[in-house]
C-alpha cells in the first residue's frame, strides 16, 4: 500500500529533455513527454490537489527524487476511506493498464485511511495535525497538509527500455461519494539500463 501511495504522490513538472549517448560519449538531448497532473473531481469534491512537484524529472530509477505537495481537504476523512488506483503504461504508442499484483498496479483498496496516516507519519516523522493519538490513525481532519520535500527513494523497476511513459488516476472513495481524483503523467528513465548501453 505504501509503494502504491508513494507512486501517487512522488510522481512530477516541466518540458525536459533525456540524455542520449552518442559515439563520441558526447551528451544530447532527446525529448520526452512533460509531466502533469489534473484534479479530475468534480469542482465541489472535498479532497483537492494544490500544488505537486517532482525533482528530477524524468524520474530515476533506481535514484532519489524530491516530491512536495499541498493537498486540502474540506472534510474530516473517515474509515473506510476506499480508494481506486488505475495504473497504466506506454508500450508502442499504446497505453496498457497494469494489473494489480501484491498489491501494486491498478488496485482498489476498500479501506486506506489509516495507510494514508501511516505514511504520512512515515515521511513527516509526526501524525497528521488534528490527530494526536499514538500510533496515528484516522480520522484525518479537515485541513491542508503538506507533503514534505524530503528524498524519496525509488527503487530499481527493471524496466526494459530506458525511458518509460507512465499515468495513473486515482480515485478516493467510491461511485456512491467520490471524494477526490487526481490524474498524473511521468516518465521514468532507467539508470541502469543507461548505463549499461553506456558501457
Amino acid at each position: 500500500m505504501k509503494s502504491c501511495i508513494s507512486v501517487f504522490i512522488a510522481l512530477f513538472v516541466f518540458n525536459c529533455f533525456v540524455l542520449d549517448v552518442s559515439s563520441r560519449k558526447r551528451f544530447t538531448f532527446k525529448k520526452f513527454k512533460k509531466f502533469s497532473w489534473d484534479n479530475c473531481g468534480k469542482p465541489d469534491a472535498p479532497i483537492t490537489v494544490k500544488t505537486l512537484h517532482v525533482y528530477p524529472n524524468p524520474i530515476p530509477s533506481p535514484g532519489y527524487i524530491l516530491a512536495p505537495a499541498l493537498v486540502t481537504t474540506s472534510i474530516d476523512l473517515l474509515s473506510p476511506l476506499p480508494v481506486n488506483l488505475t495504473l497504466e503504461r506506454e508500450v508502442d504508442g499504446a497505453w496498457v493498464k497494469i494489473p494489480c499484483v501484491d498489491d501494486l498496479g491498478s488496485c482498489y483498496y476498500p479501506d486506506a485511511c489509516n495507510q494514508l496516516v501511516q505514511l504520512f507519519m512515515t515521511m513527516t516523522g509526526l501524525c497528521p495535525p488534528g490527530v494526536h493519538i499514538s500510533p496515528c490513525i484516522c480520522p484525518l481532519k479537515a485541513g491542508d497538509y503538506v507533503w514534505p520535500s524530503t528524498g524519496t527513494y525509488i527503487p530499481d523497476f527493471s524496466l526494459s527500455d530506458r525511458l518509460t511513459h507512465f499515468r495513473f488516476q486515482i480515485i478516493l472513495g467510491n461511485s456512491e461519494k467520490e471524494l477526490g481524483c487526481l490524474k498524473v503523467n511521468f516518465s521514468v528513465i532507467s539508470i541502469l539500463h543507461y548505463q549499461h548501453n553506456e558501457m
